[in-house]
């Protein structure tokens, strides 16, 4: 009956505010390009000639790495801007684009940035009245044309990117309103510069126009990737007959695939590779924008004489054509900052981009383990049966989760005492064996005076205003409610403390964060967000700043729960809403998605397209969050998240329950397997997400990653690899017994991990499957560290024994690392308590080695077993020396599967150790 009650209070909810249906997507709740007047307005300019130039005789050196110019509008003499060019470090350059004397000050983004960031010397090498030529960094250089204004930037003598090639480069400068709306649409020609009205919401934009588009275009290329959040290909379709892609964070119900509408968060920036090199363009832009792709042909004939060297060389000049990806990009308001990464590797690009926003930190070893998660386990009883369903059926678990259900009336940072009577007994009873609860916090205030939380922000003055000076309130699952306001970093620092143990009653040192709702979500507002013309703190309109407010929220749960340990316990985030950068603070996933074949087979697009942008710890709910899956549906979504960064199950309230036993015996079973499967991998996992947080490359990647000259793979999203070492293609189609496997790289061999069955390189084989397991391959030339003991918990088994897979290449070699520590704590970075270990084996030796000599850890883990693939003979004898000692361990070889088994070797990890093979 209370049940009955819910659903019909949710659905009244639904109707009178007009929310969007659960079941589908409303599309009409959100704009078009055509709908939106700043997209519109640079979606049709198109001019012949850019009447931008630059005054090449007002040329400043600021310092060596940093020049100024001037930058005039002839069409308009009398508006000015300046143009400031960054050689940075890691063959990186910065460009920015403001007005010179603007009436009003245009925002600039600071939060994604960390630290100063560093310039390298520059060498201008040519230098007359029409063309500025400089070269920086490693074998990189760029052209600055005057008239008309056009940036273009080379990396290693070869031609990759251009700026304003198009002659689209369109600045809305600040102008005072002319005196009635009639004269407004008459001066300028076109509707909506002043005020513009979507379904029954106004926008008054008091500051006017304010946008900036500009082209960038990417020379020799045939494949570009990123701009997240789409529900869309990896590569990124042209939008040649559709909408452009759009970034503008909003809460969507249940997406819609395979279109570039916007989701929860915004990454304005793409990368594009060929076989010659990487590069990528960052746009630091928080306001709306739209972008353009399409994919065309540039004739060399027709283009200018001075860069036609530039690609004589290149096998795809055959009729004086190449491949180029042409991308106009379109923002309402702000600045041009923009960052170009010249690569000219893959690794090069990921190093690049976070050197700039930040890298993923090393999370907690649970965090990388499996959660179980649905709106919502109703009361302690309910959770207490979960936990012991895990365990009656032995699967692993490392974390449940509380949605808003689990507090008084969605007053955050409260309980319902009649479900939760106990919480922190129910934390310490979880704790017993290691495991984790997150609760959710999200941004909306329920409007109540006697709700703390409310009344104490209402009293100071913390809530989001109105253009009228007014405190916003719209509404949320609480009903009405206010939105804080993070840019304030007072409000900030407030929000901040609320997380600490005296003020979230109720919790413990156990319990972590999920920040959901947070784009943010306004079920009554425009496109289900706030309006446009809100007011932040610093007077800054919601229009300028609006995909930077979920980053401020989690940033700040962030920095609560740092501060709640005083810096010694790692935070764990999840969050909805991010931007460039909230991979510092946050892991993400992908939102509503639905128990739908084709949502699974999203997944992997999605998640790639995250990874590459500095997002490497994200995932996707398994088996949808709405809607029931079928039992072959979820099993094969939880064999694939198996192999993804963040792993966690997650329902609505209107679903069936689905907890990994109630399909039966035989798919308890499966779904136990690809758990185990995934805690077998962990120590792997770890290691990739350190060497993430040093060298910024993601765990999750694309093949061509690994293998950047294989043109076969650059539109692959049907398969991904993790690290360099393994090579995953999940089965993303009901009802198959066989898949196409393309096996990447001449001269590899690839090892089924299951059957240790070889593959060469370079080509395609159909594979059989069934219903246990998918296919999944270790490159040979890795070796890949695992746990083969099957433990309750992740953190039960830090120090468990190690197992070595050694997967030899064509020269009978491997390598790989290993990462240990607490697990929890930064007694990694303080006081460098950490084993960081490399395996190499060459000439019938594998050797460990420290790759840190300055670390110390602590720990039993030790060498259980070594497993070689692709040795070519059963050995006569196996020893090992590690310091003084030497052993004789007992070897087994398979001759069928080329397969040396060595047990029990018994070299502690911390140790020097080498096994000779005679």
């Amino acid at each position: 009956m209370k049940r009955f009650i819910h659903l019909t209070y949710f659905i009244f909810i639904l109707f009178i505010l007009n929310i969007p249906s659960i079941e589908n997507v409303d599309r009409s709740n959100f704009k078009t390009c055509e709908q939106s007047s700043f997209c519109r307005r640079q979606r049709k300019y198109k001019p012949d000639i850019s009447p931008y130039e630059i005054d090449l005789n007002s040329t400043k050196i600021i310092k060596n790495g940093h020049l100024r110019f001037l930058l005039l509008n002839t069409l308009k003499s009398h508006i000015k801007f300046k143009l400031e060019i960054f050689t940075l470090e890691h063959n990186s350059l910065r460009i920015k684009i403001n007005e010179l004397n603007p009436i009003r000050k245009r925002y600039e983004v600071k939060y994604s940035l960390v630290g100063e960031l560093k310039l390298v010397n520059m060498n201008i090498t040519k230098s007359d009245e029409k063309q500025i030529e400089v070269n920086f960094g490693e074998r990189t250089k760029f052209l600055l044309n005057a008239k008309p204004f056009r940036l273009d930037l080379f990396t290693n003598d070869i031609f990759v990117m251009s700026v304003n090639s198009n002659n689209m480069f369109n600045f809305e400068y600040y102008r005072k309103k002319p005196e009635s709306n009639k004269t407004a649409t008459n001066n300028n020609n076109e509707d909506g510069m002043w005020e513009e009205t979507f379904k029954n919401h106004h926008d008054s934009k008091p500051y006017g126009p304010s946008s900036i588009g500009v082209d960038v275009n990417f020379l020799n290329f045939e494949n570009v990737y990123g701009i997240p959040e789409h529900a869309d290909a990896f590569s990124l379709r042209s939008t040649h007959d559709s909408d452009p892609y759009r970034l503008f964070n909003v809460d969507v119900f249940e997406y819609d695939i395979l279109n570039p509408m916007a989701l929860y968060g915004s990454v304005p920036y793409m990368l594009a590779h060929n076989e010659h090199t990487t590069v990528g363009f960052f746009w630091l832009n928080s306001a709306e924008g739209w972008i353009d792709v399409n994919y065309n042909k540039l004739s060399l004939k027709n283009f200018f004489s001075t860069n036609t060297n530039f690609f004589a060389t290149q096998s795809n000049t055959k009729n004086n054509e190449i491949p180029e990806v042409t991308t106009h990009w379109m923002f309402e308001s702000g600045i041009f900052d923009g960052f170009f990464f010249m690569g000219p590797t893959p690794r090069d690009i990921f190093k690049q981009y976070t050197v700039i926003t930040g890298s993923v930190p090393l999370p907690p070893l649970w965090a990388i383990a499996y959660h179980q998660c649905r709106w919502n386990y109703i009361d302690e009883d309910d959770v207490r049966n979960v936990l012991n369903g895990f365990e009656h059926h032995r699967i692993p678990l490392d974390v449940i989760w509380l949605d808003i259900e689990h507090t008084n009336g969605k007053r955050y940072f409260t309980w319902d005492i009649s479900k939760f009577p106990n919480p922190e007994k129910l934390q310490d009873d979880i704790a017993i064996y290691r495991r984790k609860i997150i609760t959710v916090s999200d941004p909306h205030i329920k409007k109540d005076d006697g709700y703390q939380i409310y009344n104490e922000a209402k009293t100071r003055g913390y809530f989001v205003k109105t253009k009228d000076g007014q405190d916003y309130e719209g509404s949320c699952w609480p009903g009405s409610s206010m939105w804080l306001e993070f840019f304030n970093p007072d409000i900030f620092k407030w929000y901040s403390q609320r997380y600490l143990f005296e003020n979230y009653k109720g919790t413990t040192g156990n319990l972590f964060l999920w920040n959901d709702m947070n784009e943010p979500s306004v079920f009554n507002g425009p496109e289900i967000t706030f309006p446009k013309d809100i007011v932040h703190y610093g007077g800054w309109e919601d229009r300028e700043v609006h995909n930077l407010y979920g980053m401020l929220h989690h940033m700040s749960t962030f920095q609560g729960l740092l501060n709640r340990s005083n810096g010694h316990i790692r935070p764990f985030i999840l969050t909805r809403s991010f931007f460039a950068g909230s991979q510092r603070t946050a892991a993400i996933w992908t939102g509503d998605n639905s128990a739908q074949w084709s949502h699974l087979k999203i997944t992997i697009p999605m998640l790639l397209s995250l990874s590459i942008t500095g997002f490497g710890f994200s995932g996707a709910d398994v088996g949808g969050f709405f809607n029931n899956p079928d039992p072959k549906l979820l099993v094969r979504w939880y064999q694939m998240a198996a192999y993804q960064p963040f792993y966690r199950e997650h329902a609505h309230i209107d679903t069936a329950r689905r907890e990994p036993w109630l399909f039966g015996d035989d798919n308890t079973r499966l779904i136990r397997q690809a758990i185990e499967q995934r805690y077998s991998y962990l120590p792997y996992w770890y290691t990739l997400f350190y060497k993430q947080e040093r060298q910024g490359i993601p765990p999750m990647l694309p093949l061509w990653a690994n293998f950047p000259k294989d043109k076969k793979i650059f539109k692959s999203e049907d398969s991904f690899m993790i690290g360099n070492g393994l090579l995953v293609y999940p089965v993303i189609e009901a009802d198959i017994n066989q898949i196409s496997v393309y096996f990447p790289g001449e001269n590899t061999v690839w090892y089924d991990i299951q059957t240790y069955t070889q593959y060469n390189g370079s080509e395609t084989v159909l594979i059989n499957v069934d219903m246990e397991s998918i296919p999944v391959y270790q490159l040979g030339g890795v070796i890949i560290p695992r746990r083969l003991r099957k433990r309750r918990s992740s953190m039960i088994a830090l120090h468990d024994p190690i197992t070595l897979v050694v997967a030899l290449d064509r020269n009978y070699e491997a390598k790989g690392e290993l990462y240990m520590d607490d697990g929890y704590t930064y007694d990694y970075r303080r006081k460098r308590e950490l084993i960081y270990r490399r395996f190499t084996f060459k000439n019938n030796e594998l050797r460990s080695t420290s790759l840190d000599t300055t670390a110390k850890f602590h720990t039993d883990a030790w060498i259980e077993r070594i497993i070689i693939l692709g040795y070519p003979e059963n050995p006569s004898r196996v020893i090992i020396n590690s310091g003084d000692k030497q052993a004789t361990p007992l070897h087994n070889y398979q001759e069928a599967s080329h397969t040396l088994i060595i047990r029990r070797p018994g070299p502690s990890v911390t140790s020097d150790w080498t096994l000779s093979i005679s």
